[in-house]
């Protein structure tokens, strides 16, 4: 199975998020920074970061 950008970006928004969950559920700083992390990757590597809108 190859995995191309976009499902390599869904895979780490997804795995944010839950690590945003944790992170404020457990109240712990580490996760959430990590969540942060993974968000700002996943939209680099799907190429939706500062993306002009097709009109």
């Amino acid at each position: 199975m190859k995995l191309d950008r976009r499902t390599i970006s869904v895979i780490l928004l997804i795995l944010g998020m839950a690590l945003l969950f944790i992170g404020i559920s457990t109240d712990n700083s580490i996760f959430s920074w990590a969540a942060i992390a993974c968000v700002v990757i996943s939209f680099i590597i799907g190429k939706r970061w500062m993306k002009r809108k097709k009109r």
